[in-house]
């Protein structure tokens, strides 16, 4: 099947969120059509001010009226649930089943069924982890063409993934899309990196002294950080590098540059 950036309808889910910029900021210059989820109004007002090109909706992603208004006529999703909602299996099955109706429906030119997942989801004692593997058994099982990304800690934790090369390698998925059906992708920029390393790094970079400071976990999310802060997150960035075609992110690359992008140096 060939990419048709001037036709093919792209969709985004839960775009006002933190994953979206980064994969919007490679697909906005070449697809004319891209629609855009959120839900809130102030997100799709956000969103509208932000790609004044995009088609932007209003969606619960957990109702089925509003998955099927919202998978009507695409080519492909990009599909990312709310991370810790009690709900979020559920959300997963419900963007599917639409998708799994939109591929047949006549006419359809329902191709493509990108989901951003988490590293490791056999990890059930964490619970966003276990919602997402669920999510992912049901999507292996309709027929749909697939592609799961599984990307580590976002610049925190033992681990990371960072948000730009995220973007970069779900925007390849996109372009080369038959290349990357019913694959699953662990996405990581780093090797292992404790967070004394990090604000080690940063306070090189900055030229101050930056000091962890634990807070309580009747303040925090018990049981994740608990997990994360004792057995980190572990993963390889050798598929990123694949995917990319270049060295991922280092933890070095990614603090000169926010040193740089924000004024703080």
């Amino acid at each position: 099947m060939v990419v048709d950036y001037d036709n093919d309808l792209i969709l985004v889910t839960c775009a006002s969120g933190k994953q979206a910029p980064y994969l919007l900021r490679h697909l906005q210059p070449k697809w004319k059509r891209l629609r855009l989820t959120a839900h809130s109004d102030t997100s799709v007002q956000r969103l509208k001010e932000q790609y004044p090109k995009a088609e932007v909706v209003k969606a619960d992603m957990n109702n089925a009226a509003d998955a099927s208004r919202s998978l009507s006529g695409v080519t492909a999703i990009w599909h990312v649930g709310p991370s810790l909602h009690p709900h979020e299996s559920e959300v997963g099955y419900t963007m599917i089943d639409a998708a799994v109706v939109e591929s047949r429906r006549q006419g359809s030119n329902f191709q493509h069924f990108v989901y951003s997942s988490v590293l490791q989801t056999q990890l059930r004692k964490l619970m966003n982890h276990n919602a997402k593997r669920y999510v992912e058994e049901y999507l292996m099982e309709p027929g749909l063409n697939f592609t799961i990304l599984q990307p580590s800690h976002f610049v925190d934790g033992f681990f990371s993934i960072i948000y730009e090369d995220h973007g970069e390698a779900a925007a390849k998925v996109f372009e080369e899309r038959e290349k990357h059906y019913f694959a699953q992708y662990p996405l990581v920029s780093t090797y292992p990196t404790n967070y004394k390393s990090v604000v080690e790094a940063a306070s090189r970079a900055l030229g101050k002294e930056i000091r962890i400071e634990r807070i309580s976990f009747e303040h925090a999310l018990e049981r994740l950080l608990l997990y994360y802060n004792r057995r980190g997150l572990l993963g390889n960035p050798n598929v990123t590098e694949w995917l990319l075609g270049r060295r991922p992110t280092t933890l070095e690359d990614f603090i000169e540059r926010a040193v740089k992008t924000q004024g703080l140096g």
